[in-house]
């Protein structure tokens, strides 16, 4: 399928989030079905090769047979220039994670877009992958502050892991927003959430002491477990480090992930519970309150609810089979 692009003025050339007005359009009609787009407009130096065949031709020129016509300077279905900003907030508004938690769809995402509207200015020559290396050193700072255990340096280390979890919402949300995918940043976005929840779950039970120190390694040697089990089980049947694409005993292997995680169903809202927004939100208020007693036990338990799944799952999934 063709598509003929047109522009009025130079507005195609705009940058917004990271990208010209006309390279995301282009992308959003190969996402569409385009297979060729015609651009009526003047060349333009375009920052990544396109995911179609373009071709640049005089303004006015003839529609090609068969093309649909296109506005080449719209942005989230808006080309008016006076909502051009509004524009901009809609496009980066849209660029929420596919399955969010409670946390996430109501708080996080107020700052996070936020956040990442700044990051993607062409000014900050970001990446996604900068932003998660940088949440991950954000969150073993919170780590070494919770080991300390004071009132003073849990809280703050409570704040800091909330931030963690905000910016691990920033880079998927960029990454979105500039088509800057890549395997390598799949994966470092799940090992760091797992690395960094980990150590904190270790750091807090370090700082509280006695048996808690001991409660803190446990919980974080079951969800290790637990992790790699879903991560190997993941990467046999999809190649890929999308722990969406896991599947317990009880889903059907070809349920997709919109199946699965289905805002209606009462097993996603009970599954949000675990979700890593709404935990490390917890754990959060838990510090403030200077009750870290909570974080290594509420860790201990979601390790002890894994590991019983991951046993079933390796009995009646394998029987099942």
């Amino acid at each position: 399928m063709d598509a003929y692009l047109q522009s009025t003025g130079d507005r195609h050339a705009q940058i917004v989030g990271g990208l010209t007005v006309l390279e995301r359009r282009v992308r959003e009609l190969a996402k569409a079905g385009v297979t060729r787009a015609f651009i009526a407009t003047a060349p333009l130096d375009l920052s990544r090769p396109m995911p179609i065949q373009i071709q640049f031709v005089p303004p006015g020129s003839p529609v090609p047979d068969g093309a649909t016509v296109e506005r080449a300077d719209m942005i989230a279905g808006i080309v008016d220039e006076d909502s051009r900003k509004s524009a901009e907030w809609k496009l980066i508004r849209g660029m929420n994670k596919s399955f969010e938690g409670p946390v996430d769809a109501l708080i996080n995402w107020r700052f996070s877009m936020r956040i990442t509207r700044v990051l993607a200015r062409q000014s900050m020559k970001l990446t996604p992958n900068h932003v998660t290396i940088t949440a991950i050193v954000i969150g073993l700072l919170a780590s070494l502050l919770a080991s300390r255990g004071t009132y003073v340096s849990v809280a703050i280390a409570g704040v800091l892991l909330e931030l963690n979890s905000i910016l691990d919402s920033c880079d998927g949300e960029l990454a979105r927003l500039r088509y800057q995918y890549s395997k390598l940043g799949q994966w470092l976005d799940n090992l760091s959430d797992d690395i960094v929840d980990n150590v904190f779950l270790i750091a807090v039970g370090h700082g509280i002491g006695g048996i808690w120190q001991t409660f803190g390694i446990c919980a974080a040697l079951g969800r290790v477990l637990v992790s790699l089990v879903t991560y190997v089980s993941v990467y046999r049947r999809t190649g890929t480090g999308d722990v969406f694409a896991f599947r317990w005993w009880f889903e059907s292997d070809k349920q997709t992930a919109d199946d699965v995680y289905d805002p209606k169903a009462i097993t996603t809202w009970l599954r949000s519970f675990g979700r890593r927004d709404t935990f490390v939100f917890i754990w959060m208020l838990a510090c403030l309150v200077g009750f870290p007693y909570w974080i290594v036990g509420h860790g201990l338990v979601i390790a002890a609810v894994n590991v019983g799944l991951l046993v079933l799952q390796f009995t009646v999934y394998r029987n099942k089979r």
